[in-house]
């Protein structure tokens, strides 16, 4: 019997970004005025979700006049602080995982700059659970041309509600992961833990 597939969105889906972003802050201001860099992130980079973390790493050197970029770099992409990427992800996720692995096909459907998507979801300690042919990391996940990309009678697992919507008008099943309220939505899906995704599939 031919396994369905299901794709998870990375960020806030598998993995808790806020925890991350508050590791990588503690990292960084050891390296910077630890006073100053506080400051600076709480009042400029904590709170930006479009920012990359390339820009996020020059916006840093460039405020703390940081020649030596390598010591920041490392923080985001060196192997000595990959243990962030994997303690960060939800504890849920591999129980989940687990359950999930021998039923159906798991696959990765995620939007951001292809260097730290790639680093971070390598950096996850995951990769047992998905199928090498079925990780999309893509610029934007709203687009016909992604869409043409990954299987059709894929389930998509996301937290972001207009993607849901997006996916669910081209037909696709979505299924929204709402980790800040308690609002559902009418036009698709609502889970509020992965856990809950093991009683509606």
């Amino acid at each position: 019997m031919k396994k369905r597939i299901i794709l998870f969105d990375i960020d806030r889906t598998i993995f808790d970004t806020d925890k991350l972003l508050r590791l990588q802050s503690e990292n960084i201001s050891k390296v910077v005025n630890a006073e100053r860099f506080k400051e600076f992130w709480d009042s400029t980079l904590s709170g930006e979700k479009h920012i990359t973390s390339e820009e996020r790493l020059n916006l840093i050197c460039s405020k703390f006049n940081i020649k030596n970029s390598k010591l920041l770099s490392n923080i985001f992409f060196g192997k000595e602080y990959k243990y962030i990427y994997s303690d960060s992800v939800y504890l849920e996720t591999r129980v989940v995982f687990d359950k999930l692995k021998s039923k159906y096909r798991l696959g990765i459907y995620s939007e951001g700059t292809a260097k730290f998507q790639n680093h971070k979801f390598r950096s996850l300690g995951l990769d047992r659970y998905f199928d090498n042919d079925l990780i999309f990391i893509v610029d934007a996940k709203d687009t016909k041309e992604v869409l043409n990309k990954i299987p059709k009678d894929a389930i998509i697992v996301d937290d972001k509600e207009t993607i849901c919507g997006f996916l669910t008008k081209n037909d696709i099943r979505a299924i929204w992961l709402n980790r800040k309220d308690n609002r559902k939505s009418d036009k698709f899906e609502t889970i509020y833990s992965l856990f809950d995704l093991l009683d509606v599939l």
